[in-house]
């Protein structure tokens, strides 16, 4: 299933304080779990549009560059829209691309595009997530289409589909020829409520935040609102950029576990959900 996510972060959370906030507003978790994330790479974007460039200059088949382009279209700046004039005559590309003839794409194999794509690959993100949560492992195909973030939020498109287990699903992507660049665990207390998804994250080696994710801004800073927090809390990051922010990058962890300090305090919060529950 494919869908598209609008989601915000809230830093440094005092994780209790916002369960009785939940239980205040009476909800109940719909899972707290510990997860296992593996995550495969895609190619960069400069090589993918190479890659289809010259599949399409050989074989005459545009619909491959055709979905890149469709894809990154969003990440190109004016200026960037104002370079991509100077080489083909106009701003569209992909109408450029859909009406052209296969000696016309020639005009893409060129530096300023092929650097113009570079440029992207540091603002588009795309990657393949394998995740275990309890006895339910799933694949996740993810595409940041919108590095801005539009309407102040990041934009994430999503295709997601069950696997059997975490082996069924490293065999499958195996086969296609993708290998994991990395192994995450983290923890995970999630909730519906008021048309949104609200989470409460403790990764290793960071403090622990929360996130809102939910179709429209109004949605999601309504909720912000009613769990007590303000506008001027709310950020709009990836958790790469919360790491930077703390001067670490995530992807230098191979495998990001919890230290035994930081698996008791994950315990400690397990433990006390577990209790508010109990309550009622």
């Amino acid at each position: 299933m494919s869908n598209i996510e609008r989601e915000i972060k809230i830093l440094n959370v005092d994780a209790k304080r916002v369960m009785l906030k939940m239980k205040e507003l009476g909800v109940k978790p719909k899972g707290k779990y510990i997860q296992d994330i593996y995550t495969f790479n895609f190619p960069t974007v400069n090589d993918d549009f190479n890659g289809k460039l010259q599949y399409a200059l050989n074989t005459g088949g545009k619909e491959p560059l055709l979905d890149l382009l469709e894809e990154i279209k969003a990440c190109f700046t004016r200026k960037d829209l104002e370079l991509i004039k100077t080489v083909l005559g106009t701003k569209d590309i992909v109408k450029y691309v859909s009406n052209a003839k296969v000696e016309d794409l020639k005009l893409l194999d060129n530096s300023k595009v092929h650097d113009l794509m570079k440029k992207v690959n540091k603002n588009y993100s795309k990657w393949i997530r394998l995740r275990q949560t309890v006895d339910e492992t799933t694949i996740t195909i993810k595409k940041i289409v919108n590095s801005n973030g539009e309407y102040n939020l990041d934009d994430v498109k999503e295709l997601e589909f069950s696997v059997p287990s975490i082996d069924d699903g490293k065999e499958f992507l195996k086969t296609l020829g993708y290998y994991p660049s990395l192994h995450q665990r983290k923890m995970r207390i999630a909730y519906d409520y008021n048309k949104t998804e609200v989470v409460i994250d403790k990764w290793p080696k960071i403090p622990t935040y929360l996130e809102v994710e939910g179709k429209t801004k109004e949605e999601i800073y309504e909720v912000v609102n009613d769990l007590g927090f303000k506008s001027k809390d709310v950020r709009v990051l990836n958790t790469d950029d919360v790491y930077k922010e703390r001067g670490l990058d995530i992807y230098s962890f191979k495998d990001l576990d919890f230290s035994d300090i930081e698996r008791k305090e994950v315990n400690e919060l397990l433990e006390f959900e577990d209790l508010l529950e109990k309550q009622d």
